[in-house]
């Protein structure tokens, strides 16, 4: 005869619900709103404290990271292209790698301004009286008139339907340069004609702005120190349209 062991009765886990999955997304949207409601109080103690607005900014940004896995953040370079996951001092564009990089002690212990790359922002520097350079070194020529920056300033269009309008200061420009330092090799002495050849591959690749900027001086992924009149607002007085 045969006979059957009864089995012991399986027991269950608990049916989770599909609104348990909602509880996290629940909590990071009420925490958002908190954090929204306080806005305008935390700007008027930026306005108030900039030091302790600046602490305050810190301590929020490490706890947002707080709430990611680091090995699953995505990084973007100085161009804005992803460039990996994970730790972002391993996957910085150029710019910031030359900031973080090593500088002469003489430049590290100056305290000049420095730009949002940590490299040393030298028009700033000249503007706000950290350094005031000498328009040439023959004596003699101090007080000519070519011997000063040239105040010029110009309006060079985009050719972009969204990318603000650059306007040129030759003055910040004759700081360092003389006049055929630029032209007539690089630029023409015409400004409708420069921005009809004038493109942001060609100066990508060193051609015209190129020629000083990734090199020398500011990097071109600092797009808005150029890029600063929008399509929309008229051309400042004193500014020279092509």
């Amino acid at each position: 005869m045969l006979t059957a062991t009864p089995r012991a009765p399986r027991s269950r886990a608990p049916r989770r619900t599909r609104f348990g999955a909602l509880v996290p997304l629940l909590t990071l949207s009420a925490l958002a709103l908190a954090l929204w409601a306080g806005a305008p109080a935390y700007a008027q103690d930026a306005a108030a404290d900039p030091k302790a607005a600046a602490e305050q900014g810190k301590s929020d940004d490490a706890f947002f990271k707080s709430l990611i896995d680091p090995r699953q953040a995505i990084w973007m370079d100085s161009r804005g292209t992803i460039a990996g996951t994970g730790d972002p001092n391993g996957f910085v564009g150029e710019a910031f790698k030359a900031g973080r990089g090593p500088h002469p002690e003489a430049l590290e212990l100056s305290e000049l301004p420095v730009d949002q790359y940590g490299l040393v922002d030298w028009a700033r520097s000249i503007r706000e009286g950290y350094i005031t350079p000498r328009h040439t070194l023959d004596p003699d020529k101090q007080d000519k008139p070519d011997a000063k920056p040239f105040g010029l300033a110009l309006l060079i269009p985009t050719k972009s339907e969204s990318m603000p309008n650059v306007i040129f200061p030759h003055d910040i420009h004759t700081m360092w340069l003389t006049c055929n330092n630029c032209h007539p090799e690089i630029f023409a002495m015409n400004g409708k004609l420069n921005n009809k050849v004038m493109t942001m591959p060609k100066i990508a690749s060193g051609e015209y702005c190129g020629r000083c900027h990734n090199r020398i001086a500011f990097p071109l992924s600092d797009c808005l120190r150029c890029h600063v009149l929008d399509k929309d607002q008229p051309v400042p007085e004193g500014v020279k349209a092509p």
